[in-house]
């Protein structure tokens, strides 16, 4: 007989393992599926697995198990994901364990440890976060597309997980109006937030206080192609402050502002507004005003051409040439006046020939003074003429 463990997967979907379907431990075959049976009380299937020894020593307190179906599609709002698994699982099947990201190995088990069993990899990594807050958020904007487990995010960082849409409570109704918003329930998990708030033990307390500071929910469009939705946080500055936090039959509420087209939309409508808000008459009136005064002084310069036109063309200013050439001929006949052998010529020179003789006799006078500046009151002594000395 094989030396190994029997361990006991659950689940509430049938059909998905049959028996002879292996265990694969990332992607190497340590054991099969032995039998599949209906729990009545539990109302849900459980899959007896057998694993050989020594592998058995890796299921441990923190593995996961998960369907594997050899070809996976996930459409989700990050995208569109496919993973192929081995080729034994690819066309039968199998189941897969493994540690999710961010725990450690986790201690020993006993022989059939039972386990639930996850539809795919994907979310056994979602099932690390098992505390969470719970609360609402009502949207005005259509939800289609918006699925549970979509993502609940603050700037691109995941903060937690869409829980039901809609969030609909037995017993508690709405009326369908204009104004009809959809409730859908969201929740925060703390253990996501530990490397933000290093394990802030009053996460609620500080989402409130975020909330007061203008922290808003919105729809957005995270794939074109599959139209998949998540929700995003973001503080929005002009929100009104909320004061104390409201809630919906127990559950705290996230306020919501409309996101995508009809954040759009209420952008047009805010342009328009501002377009309305313009003090469109008194512009108006200035304009009008500007262009009748503009039209007076297109008279006034028209006035002024005809004016100049009636001067340019009157008899006066026919005349003005001939006056013009008279006194051009005044002026030729003055300055022929001071040609060489005319009268005023000659004398001109005779003038400068005097004013000559004047300066060499002032000459004398001018050196004297400029040797003994009081000659002119005391008499000059005449200098000795310097002797010459001989060489030593």
């Amino acid at each position: 007989m094989p030396r190994g463990s029997v361990f006991c997967l659950e689940s509430s979907k049938a059909g998905q393992l049959s028996p002879g379907d292996p265990v694969l431990f990332r992607g190497y075959r340590v054991g099969s599926v032995e039998t599949s049976t209906f729990d009545t009380q539990k109302r849900r299937i459980t899959y007896q697995l057998f694993i050989n020894a020594p592998n058995d020593r890796l299921v441990t307190t923190n593995v996961r198990f998960w369907k594997d179906s050899g070809i996976a599609v996930d459409l989700t709002s990050a995208g569109m994901r496919v993973e192929m698994g081995s080729l034994s699982t690819l066309f039968g099947g199998g189941v897969s364990f493994d540690i999710p990201e961010g725990l450690d190995l986790g201690e020993p088990v006993a022989n059939k440890t039972e386990y639930h069993l996850f539809d795919d990899q994907k979310s056994i990594q979602d099932s690390v976060f098992t505390e969470h807050i719970d609360y609402v958020m009502f949207f005005k904007d259509s939800v289609r597309g918006l699925q549970p487990g979509a993502p609940v995010e603050f700037r691109g960082i995941r903060l937690g997980t869409v829980g039901k849409v809609p969030f609909f409570i037995p017993g508690l109704k709405q009326r369908l109006n204009d104004d009809y918003r959809i409730p859908v329930e969201v929740r925060v998990e703390p253990q996501r937030l530990i490397n933000q708030l290093g394990g802030d033990p009053n996460i609620r307390a500080h989402i409130d206080d975020l909330i007061n500071r203008g922290l808003r929910g919105s729809l957005k469009t995270g794939n074109l192609v599959t139209g998949a939705l998540y929700i995003d946080l973001d503080f929005y500055p002009k929100a009104p402050p909320r004061g104390k936090i409201q809630e919906f039959n127990g559950y705290p509420i996230i306020p919501t502002i409309s996101g995508g087209l009809a954040q759009i939309q209420q952008r047009l409508m805010d342009a328009l507004d501002k377009i309305n808000n313009l003090p469109i008459n008194p512009l108006l009136e200035q304009a009008t005003s500007t262009l009748a005064q503009s039209e007076k002084t297109m008279q006034h310069v028209q006035t002024t051409l005809d004016n100049l036109n009636k001067i340019t063309s009157s008899q006066s200013m026919q005349q003005l040439p001939a006056d013009m050439q008279t006194t051009l001929r005044e002026l030729n006949r003055s300055m022929q006046g001071f040609q060489p052998g005319s009268a005023a010529y000659n004398k001109m020179v005779a003038d400068m020939q005097r004013l000559d003789q004047v300066l060499r006799e002032l000459q004398p006078v001018l050196k004297t003074l400029n040797d003994k500046s009081n000659a002119l009151v005391f008499e000059a002594k005449d200098k000795k003429d310097p002797q010459p000395k001989g060489a030593k």
